[in-house]
């Protein structure tokens, strides 16, 4: 270059064509540069302005020879990218040439120019990647030719996205990360909508995201997940409500698009709701079912009338309105029809629960209605639009349809009013539309099934005795002595009513599912008891118990009557307002700083847990003793009122045990408990440290050491900061076999 600008001083033209020296640069020449520079071994550095010129150079020459200059070019790589950004165009700057498919003019999603922004994160890292680079901020003024004289792709191809997104993974933390994939996902709904996006393209993607090593789905955990089976159930969350009784279940993880502004939450759910359905990866509401709780089995015959009779004027209106529906149950063979059953109880209460077994909420809410499968759950107070609601869920695959639930409300009414039949049909006909079922169509009915004559413990699911449940039902029984069949007495030519006269009004009594109604929250169960006793393990204790305080440990030793622990009843412990005599000592709910039991220094004088020999039930009825004799123990310091024990009925599976205080003030307690005095260790899951965290001073762990007659507990308020500071300490447990672990001496 140098000598180029000193023969240009050289006045003889003569002169320098004699000496062979080339006084104009031609297209050819330029082309063979490209092709010295990228086969050199040396590490390449240039200006933009220079590039800039020599692209705009044959830019111009495309005009004449396009087809030979763009297979010359396509020959390698031409296109010269900058590691970094110089602070001039003239600056001579390191950097690598790349080929059109792996630039884009621009990345309006923000992804790849952001893994610039990352700190330690060079180009150099990143040229075996496809689509890494964009040119528009490199190279403003030549967007027509990389475009359209170097095939240089506008922006990235929607399908390579999911490589920029396993790259930015690698390089990322999800957190910061996410709103780019958010983009992204905006970006391929946006495809969707518009058929850009193909078929084909999103069973492309959906495979992708199931491949366990494409982790490039950010999460609330700030972890990075594919949609493969082993990081459990991954969804998106459409409902802050259900979100918050979930959010601490363990293989639940919900996506993170980070820190959406209002209009990108409607999008997210309107149009990128239908992107990520199509790709399978559900809403949190889509994979919540309801799960039926309820006291006391009643006569069914009345509401099972009612559902009989109506369920003929339920198909007149699906075949009318809804053909296809009906085709579709028709099909079927009305199938659902051979299930349906209704069940009247005197208490009905619901909880929310993941499918396939993931977790349940702890809450229960009260409701009248709901329907569970193919059981239809009532109480005695349970109007008919509940009924008809819940009815049209189940032929309308879950969701309900208020127009038909409606429709049978109306319908109900005339006949509850005194209107006639031919009054009612003048009504559905010219009214409503909805003409007459064909002649060759056969109607509805519930199937024939005797009545409840006993109680069926298969459908029984409460806390009550037997005795209780028995009572119950004698109960239930007087009351359904007295309840007239539906529908009045002017109805009895009505559709359907006859069949369900011959059988009696009754319906099949059946096992306790999940389902959905009307909601209204338990009041006298705020915390949501789990109405489950499985795997509850029975235990009781003496009421007589006496609190003596242990100052020098910080503790409370659990003095109870002579009877000896172990002796347990067969029937779960409900009573909790015995007769005790209750010394309370504030300092007792707080391990303080010089306690001696608390010292770290005693850390160092052993080596090895102290371990018994495993008795998985002798585990369990520990547990369970511990938590009970723990929760006496807080209520007598808190009072009744305000302390819940959350496994009182059942497991729950939550981090903690006993909850104190109200909803805006509650400490959180998980109770570790033991036989032995020597053992002076417990296990903790990772969800429990993990809400030990996020609660900080709100999370207590009460310590049982049960013996033959006394218990003695002790309180450890905040124990992340008493292993911060050294007072208590975390151990890591090897497996003894350790074959399949690399060990480096």
């Amino acid at each position: 270059m140098l000598l180029f600008l000193l023969l240009k001083q050289v006045r003889s033209g003569n002169l320098v064509s004699n000496i062979g020296f080339k006084i104009k640069v031609i297209l050819d020449d330029v082309l063979e540069i490209l092709k010295v520079w990228r086969r050199s071994k040396t590490p390449f550095k240039a200006s933009i302005s220079q590039m800039s010129k020599l692209y705009t150079f044959i830019w111009n020459e495309m005009a004449t020879s396009k087809q030979k200059i763009k297979e010359e070019l396509h020959s390698g790589p031409f296109i010269f990218v900058p590691y970094t950004s110089g602070s001039s165009l003239e600056e001579m700057l390191p950097g690598i040439f790349l080929s059109p498919e792996e630039v884009c003019w621009h990345d309006s999603t923000g992804s790849l120019d952001q893994m610039k922004e990352i700190p330690h994160c060079s180009l150099t890292e990143v040229t075996h990647h496809p689509l890494n680079k964009t040119l528009s901020s490199t190279y403003p003024g030549l967007r027509d030719f990389f475009i359209d004289g170097c095939g240089v792709h506008e922006t990235p191809p929607l399908c390579s996205y999911i490589q920029i997104l396993m790259h930015l993974s690698a390089i990322s933390l999800p957190s910061l990360s996410a709103n780019a994939v958010f983009q992204v996902f905006l970006k391929w709904s946006d495809g969707l909508q518009t058929g850009i996006l193909t078929p084909e393209d999103v069973i492309y993607l959906k495979e992708c995201l199931l491949k366990l090593e494409l982790t490039v789905l950010p999460t609330e955990q700030d972890k990075w997940v594919s949609l493969h089976p082993s990081f459990g159930l991954v969804c998106w969350c459409d409902d802050s409500k259900l979100w918050e009784q979930f959010k601490n279940v363990d293989n639940i993880d919900f996506l993170y698009f980070g820190k959406l502004n209002e209009v990108e939450k409607q999008i997210l759910q309107t149009k990128v709701s239908v992107l990520m359905q199509a790709l399978g990866i559900p809403a949190l509401s889509e994979v919540v079912s309801r799960e039926a709780i309820y006291y006391g089995l009643a006569d069914s015959s009345f509401k099972a009338s009612l559902v009989g009779w109506a369920l003929p004027y339920a198909q007149r209106y699906i075949c009318s309105v809804h053909p296809d529906k009906y085709i579709q149950l028709k099909q079927s063979g009305f199938n659902f029809l051979n299930h349906l059953q209704v069940v009247v109880v005197e208490k009905l209460y619901y909880r929310n629960a993941i499918k396939s077994g993931f977790g349940t909420s702890k809450k229960r809410i009260e409701c009248g209605c709901l329907l569970q499968d193919n059981i239809l759950y009532a109480t005695r107070d349970s109007d008919s639009h509940a009924i008809f609601t819940e009815l049209s869920c189940l032929l309308f695959n879950g969701t309900p349809d208020l127009h038909l639930a409606n429709f049978l409300h109306m319908i109900t009414t005339m006949a509850e009013s005194g209107s006639t039949e031919e009054q009612t049909e003048f009504f559905i006909l010219n009214s409503q539309k909805v003409p007459k079922l064909p002649d060759e169509e056969s109607l509805w009915c519930l199937s024939s099934v005797p009545s409840l004559t006993k109680n069926d413990d298969s459908l029984q699911t409460s806390f009550d005795s037997e005795k209780m449940e028995e009572q119950s039902y004698q109960r239930s029984k007087r009351k359904a002595e007295n309840n007239p069949n539906w529908p009045p007495v002017d109805w009895k030519t009505a559709p359907g009513f006859s069949y369900a006269r011959a059988n009696g009004f009754r319906t099949q009594a059946t096992s306790a599912q999940h389902g959905c109604g009307p909601q209204k929250k338990d009041e006298d169960d705020s915390e949501g008891r789990v109405m489950r006793t499985d795997n509850v393990v029975p235990i009781s204790i003496d009421d007589d118990w006496i609190i003596e305080d242990d100052s020098a440990t910080a503790s409370t030793a659990l003095v109870l009557s002579d009877n000896n622990l172990e002796d347990q009843s067969d029937q779960a412990y409900n009573q909790t307002d015995s007769g005790m005599e209750v010394e309370f000592d504030p300092t007792d709910f707080d391990i303080t700083a010089d306690d001696p039991e608390l010292d770290s220094s005693n850390f160092h004088k052993r080596d090895q847990l102290r371990t018994g020999t495993p008795n998985a039930m002798q585990a369990a009825r520990t547990g369970r003793l511990g938590e009970l004799v723990a929760f006496k123990y807080i209520i007598g310091k808190a009072g009744n009122t305000v302390v819940k024990w959350v496994n009182e009925d059942s497991e729950t599976g939550l981090p903690y045990d006993i909850v104190v205080g109200e909803e805006n003030c509650r400490e959180y307690i998980e109770v570790k408990a033991t036989k032995s005095r020597k053992k002076d260790w417990f296990n903790i899951s990772t969800r429990e440290w993990q809400f030990a965290v996020d609660k900080g001073e709100s999370f207590s762990i009460a310590h049982v050491l049960l013996s033959n007659n006394a218990a003695r507990v002790s309180v450890y308020k905040n124990p992340v900061k008493l292993c911060q500071s050294g007072k208590l300490q975390l151990v890591v447990m090897m497996p003894r076999q350790q074959k399949d672990f690399s060990i480096v001496s």
